[in-house]
């Protein structure tokens, strides 16, 4: 029986592995280098239900996705570390958004208040230089390394074939359907393949011949450290920066990146660094309205690339290509809604019942 193909051995990829561990069909995955070394291992790990633009679908496959991580993280198989998101306004303009957002996040259920500025002080933010913040103090963050070894793992005991240092090189369709991959090791044919590639996904969509309009936006990270012990939530400005806590004395700073609008395509293989620039605008952050980060010195540095879609909604499911699936176009939430997005696929190819709503508001298709 011919297997479904896997390509990319990140957390949506490895996820849909274990999904698919146990149906009837033999699966295989191919991951070009190792497990979780693309933009999952890139990732902050961020669990949120935040959002900063609210939709009650997107905040349907957090609570689907929060449901399978949970009973994990209960039996400690999984470590989360809850510290809460702070949405910080620095304008009057941010707060009255702000607002009308934790309104918004409250009726989906999710726990989110609005912080005045002299209740920032206990969490590291300089009072004078904001207006207040939305605070989700649920939200938390995950290891992505210990996730994607589970998911192989527990799909590899069931019978899953996981091949690493293995590249897929060209996808093989006949008469407008997937009937196998070409690899670094060689052919092998297919009943289906799931693009799953995080940052290659295009060139992979570009084999199997389906154009879909992702592109790509590079996400600087810094590594923040002090000697002192120090606790720090997840906070976001409006524009894009962001810091977070990490252990007791380190934190990351970041960036997430350029829009949709403003991003373009290129290879995830180019090396990478963080621009001077960049350093330069954490450390005025910090001076201006973070002093709990005063004297914290750089460690360590890095940059992820996230795939973007146009609606900033994931594309999940088959394309016009008969047996050839996507599951890609996370945005930089591929650690939040992965188990969520694997279990919808896995039912999809499975041939079983899912969620209209769902599968039309991921469909690949919206974008043809």
């Amino acid at each position: 029986m011919d297997p479904v193909v896997i390509v990319g051995g990140g957390i949506v990829g490895t996820n849909l592995a274990y999904r698919l561990r146990d149906r009837s069909r033999p699966v295989v995955l191919y991951e070009r280098d190792a497990l979780g070394s693309g933009t999952t291992g890139d990732s902050v790990a961020i669990f949120v239900g935040h959002q900063s633009t609210p939709d009650r679908r997107s905040h349907a496959l957090r609570e689907r996705a929060w449901e399978h991580y949970e009973p994990l993280i209960e039996d400690g198989t999984l470590s989360f570390q809850r510290i809460g998101t702070l949405d910080v306004a620095r304008t009057d303009a941010e707060l009255a958004d702000r607002r009308e957002v934790t309104e918004t996040l409250s009726e989906f259920g999710v726990e989110a208040s609005m912080l005045e500025p002299e209740a920032l002080a206990d969490h590291g933010i300089d009072p004078d230089a904001v207006a207040g913040a939305m605070w989700t103090p649920n939200d938390g963050y995950l290891d992505p390394a210990e996730i994607v070894r589970y998911y192989a793992h527990e799909a590899a005991d069931a019978g899953v074939d996981v091949e690493t240092g293995t590249a897929v090189t060209d996808v093989h369709v006949e008469d407008g359907s997937v009937v196998g991959v070409e690899t670094t090791d060689g052919t092998r044919p297919a009943a289906a393949v799931v693009n799953a590639a995080g940052p290659w996904a295009p060139t992979v969509n570009d084999m199997a011949g389906v154009p879909l309009p992702f592109r790509h936006n590079r996400g600087p990270v810094v590594v923040l450290g002090r000697d002192e012990p120090f606790s720090l939530p997840f906070v976001q400005f409006g524009d894009g920066l962001y810091v977070r806590g990490e252990g007791r004395s380190q934190a990351f700073a970041g960036n997430f990146g350029a829009s949709y609008d403003e991003a373009g395509e290129f290879d995830p293989a180019d090396a990478r660094s963080v621009d001077h620039e960049f350093y330069l605008e954490v450390g005025e952050r910090i001076e201006e309205a973070i002093p709990r980060l005063g004297g914290a010195e750089v460690v360590a540095d890095w940059v992820g690339v996230r795939t973007l879609t146009p609606d900033g909604v994931p594309a999940v499911g088959e394309t016009a290509v008969d047996g050839f699936h996507v599951a890609a176009g996370m945005n930089g939430l591929g650690v939040t809604i992965a188990p969520a997005i694997g279990e919808f696929l896995a039912r999809r190819i499975a041939g079983e019942a899912v969620d209209p709503e769902t599968a039309s508001y991921l469909d690949p298709s919206r974008f043809v």
